[in-house]
């Protein structure tokens, strides 16, 4: 009898071992995936973006914003994904601190939130809260996974076309894949015809916005200097009502 109580208890001892083992192990594989952001989304999500420009004096109202909207957000299919930190502006005179990476969960659940009577109240506080604030929406007719990694650099690129050479935008934008190749980079994702909300409720959505990944951001200076990028650059100028072009990394 005793044999088998020493039995059972050394392999409960074994069992207790093997499970603290594959704890251990869950939770390594779980700081290796904090190294790389996924963000799925399913059809009819709206994708959104937004660009904030803070000041630390502002910070006690941006708080006050998100105590009295984020749990109805997120009531209404509001998810916030992560945060791409912003290093550079390449160009551009809009400096965003970050870009937020967040989603809907469909266009109908979004203006069912931008409907309640309280609305009207949040647009008034963003424009206390920020100095400036733009969100750049799109909805999705397809499923997609993006993948973001604390080891890359992402260049995110707006583009304000002159609705007169549109076409010629989009021929230049095509030979653009060809000159990422040269320099590792890699075109992620391209939103086009985004909507836009903003402080100025006249203010105007890109035609385009590019989300590109890097190894570092020494390959976005090369790609800089190519000069068939020179020349493309020039050709992109005179087709464009503005640019910009941001460098950021996964937060």
């Amino acid at each position: 009898m005793k044999k088998i109580e020493c039995f059972m208890l050394g392999y409960c001892f074994k069992v207790i071992i093997m499970f603290y083992g594959l704890c251990c192990a869950s939770h390594i594989l779980a700081q290796e995936k904090n190294d790389e952001l996924l963000v799925h989304y399913y059809p009819g999500a709206v994708m959104q973006l937004i660009a904030p420009v803070t000041v630390p004096e502002k910070r006690a109202l941006r708080d006050r914003y998100f105590e009295q909207n984020a749990d109805t957000a997120r009531q209404f299919g509001y998810q916030q994904n992560g945060v791409l930190m912003v290093d550079k502006t390449l160009l551009g005179k809009f400096k965003p601190n970050v870009f937020v990476i967040s989603q809907w969960s469909s266009l109908k659940a979004q203006k069912a939130f931008q409907s309640l009577a309280q609305f009207t109240e949040v647009k008034s506080l963003r424009r206390q809260a920020w100095e400036a604030l733009r969100l750049y929406d799109h909805e999705l007719e397809a499923p997609l996974t993006l993948s973001f990694k604390k080891d890359k650099t992402y260049t995110l690129a707006f583009a304000w076309n002159n609705p007169e050479k549109a076409n010629e935008y989009f021929r230049y934008t095509d030979i653009f894949p060809a000159l990422l190749d040269k320099v590792k980079g890699r075109i992620i994702y391209t939103i086009n015809n985004a909507v836009l909300s903003a402080h100025d409720p006249n203010a105007a959505a890109p035609k385009q916005i590019m989300i590109v990944e890097w190894d570092s951001m020494d390959d976005v200076e090369k790609l800089l200097e190519l000069p068939e990028m020179i020349n493309l650059a020039q050709k992109l100028h005179d087709t464009n009502v503005s640019f910009e072009l941001h460098a950021a990394s996964l937060r």
